[in-house]
């Protein structure tokens, strides 16, 4: 079946569940936020025994305790220092459970560490940022532990609460739904997340990817221009939490 544009509306439109729960619309241009509408996700869904909002909130105060002696939180506090933010809303987009009985978990609340930690880098002072979170795994728990944080879960549609003001955190989206779902259109002041390429062939290995290659590949070349890009510094806490994890930024107008 062809890819170009002008075939778009000639395709079928079907959703396919991906691995991470999010339900991809394939093989036409789906609307907003219809690309990413909340689904059973295929992982475990069992919390944790026991567990409770409190001691959420326990285990995760303590891993910011840790968090703040680490030469991650330490450099990555330098980098962002640099510079004068006007960030106002973030949205944090597929961070995954942090009360699901999987082996994930701690590498989720991990990730929402950093998370709190950029939104307190890049705070004005006094003036509290909108923060959401889009999760297809959330559980109650999960959603009444980010409320506790003043974090709103919404169920879908993240994206449009995405301006030209905010910072965009998305710990391994897959490039087939952060691009032409969370990113298009899109210009955040930050983005942390996985590396933005500007030719996804080689990781088009399916044919629902192979649909959206070429408008990605647009995506993902447009949102790289004039930004400034960094790797998350390395995090000795956790192998692979924040491994891999690339952080952009616009470019200064005067560059």
């Amino acid at each position: 079946m062809s890819e170009k544009r002008g075939q778009w509306k000639r395709e079928k439109r079907r959703q396919v569940q991906s691995d991470d729960g999010w339900t991809v619309v394939s093989g036409g241009r789906p609307k907003d936020g219809a690309g990413a509408q909340q689904l059973q996700s295929a992982r475990p869904t069992r919390s944790v025994g026991g567990l409770t909002e409190e001691k959420l909130l326990e285990e995760l105060n303590t891993m910011e305790r840790k968090w703040e002696k680490t030469s991650c939180a330490k450099n990555l506090a330098r980098m962002l220092g640099l510079r004068d933010w006007t960030v106002k809303e973030a949205a944090c987009i597929g961070i995954g459970s942090f009360s699901i009985d999987w082996d994930h978990r701690y590498r989720s609340m991990w990730q929402l560490v950093l998370f709190k930690a950029v939104i307190k880098l890049v705070q004005q002072q006094g003036k509290p940022l909108a923060l959401y979170a889009q999760e297809p795994a959330f559980t109650p728990l999960d959603v009444s532990l980010l409320a506790r944080l003043g974090i709103t879960a919404v169920a879908s549609s993240v994206e449009s609460h995405i301006t030209s003001t905010s910072f965009v955190y998305a710990p391994f989206v897959d490039w087939y739904i952060l691009l032409p779902i969370f990113l298009k259109n899109k210009d955040p002041e930050l983005y942390i997340g996985n590396e933005i390429l500007g030719d996804y062939k080689t990781y088009a290995n399916s044919e629902d990817k192979k649909a959206v290659l070429e408008e990605c590949n647009e995506l993902g070349k447009s949102f790289a221009y004039k930004r400034e890009r960094r790797k998350v510094p390395e995090f000795e806490e956790h192998g692979n939490a924040l491994e891999g994890l690339m952080i952009y930024w616009k470019e200064d107008e005067d560059d």
